[in-house]
């Protein structure tokens, strides 16, 4: 199946939350926050899913740096559950998709679509992420993608087998609760993952942080 190549990128807790039991989400120093621009700004497609919307109301636009284009937003919605006054709605500076299923509203999908966003109907219950990737590449010529999802969205890339890197920021904070870099059903040891080799390691210009890169390889039961 040929499809892009996709990164996590992601700041998380030293005990491995992306966010807090409140929603709390802001980890990031202004150094690594410039750095998800960068990498924003280098890549043609942005993918986040349904809560990251709800909870953030993120624009995904790479403001910080200068960008020849923005990329496109792609937002994994299988119920349709992000409102229509979301900045990926409503802001016009990068086209949206939306990856919805059959499940989704048909009132709320012509609405969307009459506000200029291009909807797919990508599964019975479950959005097809592999379908939707396929679909980024041969239609969009989406050939890099970004991922800055929850943890059940880059839980569900990672389980299918459909992410090749993996950056991520530790930063200094400790929540206790909350969200998890990887929300799922889990594996139940290090065998069955997949397995990640370390590229590189640096203390951001902060001096509090550290970012790790990493390669996804093959899942070790494959």
């Amino acid at each position: 199946m040929p499809r892009p190549y996709v990164i996590i990128v992601s700041a998380a807790s030293i005990d491995g939350r992306i966010a807090s039991k409140t929603g709390y989400s802001r980890l990031s120093c202004p150094f690594d926050l410039k750095r998800l621009h960068e990498v924003r700004a280098s890549v043609d497609a942005i993918m986040v899913g349904a809560n990251t919307v709800i909870n953030d109301d993120p624009s995904l636009t790479p403001r910080y740096v200068k960008a020849s284009r923005n990329p496109i937003r792609v937002v994994i919605d299988g119920k349709l559950r992000i409102p229509l006054t979301a900045r990926v709605i409503t802001n016009k500076e990068a086209p949206t998709i939306i990856a919805t299923t059959e499940a989704a509203d048909p009132n709320k999908v012509m609405q969307l679509i009459n506000m200029g966003v291009e909807v797919w109907v990508m599964g019975k219950e479950r959005v097809d992420l592999g379908k939707v990737l396929e679909r980024l590449f041969t239609e969009k010529g989406v050939r890099k993608v970004l991922v800055e999802g929850g943890g059940h969205l880059n839980w569900e890339l990672i389980k299918e087998g459909l992410v090749d890197e993996i950056r991520l920021t530790i930063s200094p904070y400790i929540f206790g609760a909350g969200t998890s870099f990887m929300e799922g059903i889990g594996y139940p040891t290090t065998m069955e993952g997949p397995r990640l080799r370390l590229n590189w390691v640096r203390v951001c210009e902060c001096g509090q942080e550290v970012v790790l890169d990493y390669t996804v390889e093959r899942l070790n039961s494959s």
